[in-house]
């Protein structure tokens, strides 16, 4: 019953049928609101769900695979957008009528911050991306913002099998991925700390030979 209902509600959805409630979705299935609230607390939450089974599907076609397993952490990421967007080709017209209600999104937003989040740890393990203080406590919420604009852009997309959004995955990630790896910024912190330990060393140095 629960697919029945989420399938209910995506064709009243996707029809532009007037108002969605768990009224309307156990008429249109001849069943009582009783029997829907067994399994959802509102219309609102079915849409929560398809957006969560969307998000596990992904995750479930990644970890099945070897070659993304093999993956560094920031490659990873990639392969989530890109994989996201081969499972989302069934959900189009849902996720584009729902795209702008952040309500519906909670459930797979919170799962997709958990399991970047993972990811994160894991490149901070490997050193594939730098730990800088609290920052780095963020990098799922810039992926986060960078995921959503590569939806709304996936959905203005008219090019041939979508090949301007990979391109733009490509382009868009390249730089939020190479921050939070080590870079010419981290260089030179380095450079810039060593720096300032020899002359705090040099400095100890020629007082104690000042005293004496």
């Amino acid at each position: 019953m629960e697919n029945q209902i989420i399938d209910a509600y995506r064709e009243m959805l996707i029809s532009g049928e007037g108002e969605i409630n768990s009224y309307t979705i156990s008429r249109k299935l001849g069943i009582t609101e009783k029997d829907f609230f067994q399994y959802f607390t509102s219309a609102d939450d079915v849409a929560r769900k398809i957006w969560a089974n969307l998000g596990d599907k992904v995750i479930e076609m990644l970890n099945g695979s070897e070659l993304h397993n093999s993956y560094p952490p920031r490659q990873k990421v990639l392969s989530y957008f890109f994989t996201f967007f081969e499972v989302a080709l069934n959900e189009r017209t849902f996720i584009d009528r729902t795209i702008g209600n952040s309500d519906f999104l909670k459930t797979y937003r919170e799962n997709f911050k958990n399991y970047i989040g993972d990811i994160v740890q894991e490149g901070i393990a490997t050193e594939d991306m730098k730990e800088r203080l609290s920052l780095s406590n963020y990098y799922p919420n810039v992926l986060w913002e960078l995921h959503t604009k590569l939806i709304r852009f996936w959905l203005t997309d008219t090019s041939d099998n979508f090949v301007e959004t990979e391109k733009a995955i490509e382009i868009y990630s390249k730089v939020p991925l190479e921050l939070m790896g080590p870079n010419l910024f981290d260089s030179l912190f380095e450079t810039v700390k060593f720096n300032f330990e020899q002359f705090s060393f040099d400095k100890i140095n020629i007082f104690s030979k000042a005293r004496v």
